[in-house]
């Protein structure tokens, strides 16, 4: 028995269909066509443009101390402490404590060699600092930090003179005292915030001496950071930096997706595809997946996605609602925003082509005709 040419499309149309069904309009005078699936990738973004602004460091959950190829960072704290609940002429010792989350070498691709690291501790009440020119303020001592793994404590013991009585504040400075790394620490928003504690030695009942100690979180806490002259390359890219607030506006023309007539478009999954370059990005590995997430936001809708480029390509990438928004409403051309979902948590940045004409859009549709 012969089966017909035609019942064979049919067949194979129909178990195409029941694989990728999309989903169904609210129109209920629209009926989906089966038979037109497309897919394409159209460049069709129309402009990039960049916009950038600095993250409120003081009240953020990480502070950063490092020298590397990139960038260059400290910070200053500042404790306020009453002198009527502290016997600073008594005191044995004074320590700071900061409170380590994750060290960051040079880029994505170096291993750890040590698992220690130096770093310059300063007396910077008053004190002009220019990160640039390594200039800190008074400085006190060089010490060296454990920064292998994560959440270490780190304990530095301030030179007996640093902090004298009748002082009720003290404005102490940790900057890069060894290029090759960059740490993070918790910042001015974090319980665990940078700390004080003096320390004495109090003679105990049996006249053997114990130790008391009396400690401050700190109350303000200010971060220098720079980018290294001309390691970025901006006369060719645009850059989404996770120690900043960047972010990139690309618009779409959607003319070119626009069905004529009594037809829309149904939007089965979309990306976006930004021009990114691996070789002047730098994306880090935080637990052992080369990822980089950002915001996709369409402002006018307001309407969000999260996108996630990884060291081969995206991990995930998927803003059909906000293409099919759009569509909806009749727009001919669509804004979005993309920028970081972890400002402040990972050097890692990404650099992005300005030459609009190398991005893209992707598409995967059917059409919605009335009958």
């Amino acid at each position: 028995m012969k089966i017909r040419i035609p019942f064979a499309v049919l067949s194979l149309a129909l178990i195409l269909w029941s694989c990728d069904e999309p989903i169904a309009y609210d129109n209920d005078s629209y009926i989906y066509n089966p038979f037109m699936l497309m897919e394409d990738t159209l460049h069709n973004v129309s402009s990039i443009q960049s916009g950038d602004a600095n993250i409120d460091w003081g009240s953020h959950f990480r502070a950063w101390v490092g020298d590397t190829q990139y960038y260059k960072s400290g910070f200053t704290i500042e404790f306020v402490f009453p002198d009527s609940t502290l016997n600073i002429a008594a005191v044995d010792s004074i320590q700071l404590q900061l409170f380590h989350v994750k060290t960051y070498l040079q880029n994505g691709a170096d291993t750890l060699s040590s698992s220690n690291s130096s770093f310059g501790f300063y007396e910077t009440m008053g004190q002009s600092i220019d990160v640039e020119s390594s200039v800190y303020g008074n400085f006190l001592d060089v010490d060296t930090m454990n920064i292998a793994g994560g959440n270490n404590f780190w304990n530095y013991t301030l030179p007996p003179t640093t902090i004298l009585e009748g002082d009720t504040s003290v404005s102490l400075g940790v900057f890069p005292a060894e290029a090759g790394y960059l740490s993070s620490i918790y910042g001015g928003a974090s319980g665990s915030r940078p700390a004080l504690s003096f320390f004495y030695h109090v003679p105990d009942t049996a006249g053997d001496d114990s130790v008391t100690s009396v400690s401050f979180l700190a109350d303000t806490l200010f971060m220098y950071l720079i980018e290294k002259p001309a390691a970025f390359d901006r006369s060719q890219f645009y850059y989404i930096s996770q120690l900043k607030s960047d972010s990139i506006l690309i618009t779409l023309n959607l003319l070119e997706l626009a069905a004529a007539g009594d037809t829309l478009q149904h939007i089965i999954n979309s990306s976006i595809l930004p021009a990114i370059n691996d070789s002047f990005s730098s994306l880090y590995t935080p637990d052992s997946l080369f990822r980089f997430s950002m915001l996709v936001e369409a402002p006018v809708s307001g309407l969000t996605a999260t996108i996630e480029y990884g060291g081969d390509g995206y991990n995930t990438n998927e803003i059909k609602y906000l293409i099919q928004s759009a569509m909806d409403e009749k727009e001919d051309e669509l804004d979005l925003i993309l920028r970081p979902t972890n400002s402040g948590y990972n050097p890692g940045f990404i650099a992005i082509s300005k030459d609009a004409n190398q991005s893209a859009l992707y598409v995967r549709s059917s059409l919605a005709v009335k009958p």
